[in-house]
């Protein structure tokens, strides 16, 4: 009997050391390929998948200064306010946007950019390779969707030499882009030339902000399988800055920023979405703000000077402020006048780029007067049953206090002039018949 209880204890005891000092395996993620099939991977581990950008075409003759900015509405009816991704496929051919604001948001990029260095534009040592495939692959596609307004030259392929080798656009023997000219601004930036008199950390996000109208976020998986804002151009946020996020996860992003809903609704939905979204699956979302002054680029009336803002307090350092040169700064009050309310909405992307698997975020800002958008046919309706529709967390973090007061009524008066004008009409429960569907491009202006 002994024996057997001796041959039990060692059993054990071989079971409880292999348990407590065998090394755990590394978490593993889905990594597409380019059948479309998923295998494990470690986290922030990344091989390079083979994939074809679907043939865009050419959008010769695209006439920028006529092409209005998509009319996106994309305010809910109530009573009920949803807080998730809000996610949808996005066209290959709808990748970056160009229209009759490109001259107006290409100074605004263009003076932040230079003046601010890496305030604006920046990328984080070692995330080069990510920000430089986004620039090229940006490069490509407006050379094959507007071939009238961006031009760009290659290199001759190489197989041993990976600097060569093209994007998903034109294939790995189609040679990297080594320059683009950009006709709208006539600006012509060699890339090879660019290295050369800036070494081999120059920075790619500088330029691709520089080529829409889009801010640009390049999200790189960490080896705890948390994605990190690495490189970015952050030009027209109006609320946030760049050196409050570059570096952080997705995680700190959104708690430090007091995102609604965050912990509860979001953070699960969100990280798991990062790192399943694969190569051939671009997305796109909307969401929207409304401010009470112009300022696309920083709403200094609402934050203060942006040089001494701070993102926790959503205002300046008090102490800064007193030597600052705006010292009369005070926090915005409520405004009492209705052509004061601007919207502020944006189209956001996320598509995941094939050689190192970093996930490229774009953010378009489309900034109107809300007295110009609420005389649209059932925009004033819609507007003031989604602002009733926000929990309290919502209204506080979209401003709410700031305007609701005013524009409320202003929009009620409107939708009932709506109403009995017959310009829309209301189904049973209280829509607009014949309304399009989310995320709602006016009638009026599609």
């Amino acid at each position: 009997m002994l024996p057997l209880i001796i041959g039990l204890v060692l059993v054990i005891a071989f079971a409880l050391h292999k348990a407590l000092f065998t090394p755990l395996p590394s978490p593993k993620a889905p990594a597409p390929t380019e059948k479309g099939e998923e295998k494990a991977r470690p986290f922030g581990v990344w091989d390079a998948v083979k994939f074809a950008y679907p043939r865009v075409s050419a959008w010769v003759g695209f006439n920028i200064e006529g092409t209005k900015p998509i009319p996106f509405r994309p305010f809910r009816w109530g009573p009920s306010y949803p807080i998730n991704m809000g996610i949808r496929p996005m066209g290959w051919e709808n990748w970056i946007e160009l229209d009759s604001d490109y001259r107006k948001t290409h100074a605004i990029r263009l003076e932040r950019t230079t003046t601010r260095g890496e305030l604006a534009s920046r990328t984080l040592p070692g995330y080069r390779a990510q920000a430089l495939e986004c620039l090229l692959e940006i490069c490509s596609y407006l050379s094959f969707r507007h071939p009238d307004l961006f031009v760009v030259t290659r290199a001759t392929y190489d197989a041993a030499k990976p600097e060569t080798h093209g994007d998903s656009l034109v294939g790995e023997k189609g040679g990297a882009v080594t320059s683009i000219h950009n006709k709208i601004t006539d600006e012509l930036w060699d890339f090879v030339e660019i290295e050369k008199r800036k070494g081999a950390d120059w920075n790619p996000m500088y330029y691709a902000g520089l080529l829409g109208q889009d801010d640009l976020a390049v999200m790189v998986e960490g080896t705890d399988g948390q994605y990190f804002f690495q490189a970015g151009s952050i030009c027209t946020a109006g609320f946030w800055r760049l050196q409050d996020k570059i570096g952080l996860s997705l995680e700190d992003i959104h708690s430090r920023g007091v995102v609604p809903g965050w912990k509860d609704k979001l953070k699960f939905s969100m990280e798991r979405f990062f790192q399943k979204l694969k190569v051939d699956k671009p997305v796109q979302r909307n969401n929207y703000f409304f401010q009470i002054d112009d300022q696309l680029a920083w709403s200094s009336n609402t934050n203060g000077p942006e040089e001494i803002f701070h993102q926790g307090e959503k205002g300046p350092v008090a102490e800064l402020l007193k030597a600052s040169e705006d010292p009369t700064w005070k926090a915005p009050a409520p405004t009492n006048n209705f052509e004061d309310i601007w919207f502020r909405t944006e189209r956001q992307t996320l598509r995941r780029m094939p050689k190192t698997g970093c996930i490229l975020f774009t953010i378009r800002t489309y900034f109107h007067k809300v007295a110009d958008i609420a005389n649209e046919k059932g925009v004033p309706g819609r507007m003031a049953s989604a602002i009733r529709s926000w929990p309290d967390d919502v209204s506080l973090y979209k401003g709410g206090p700031l305007y609701a007061g005013v524009m409320l009524p202003k929009l009620d008066a409107l939708h009932a002039e709506q109403l009995a004008s017959g310009v829309v009409e209301l189904d049973d429960e209280g829509a607009v018949v014949g309304e399009p569907k989310y995320p709602f491009v006016s009638s009026d202006l599609a």
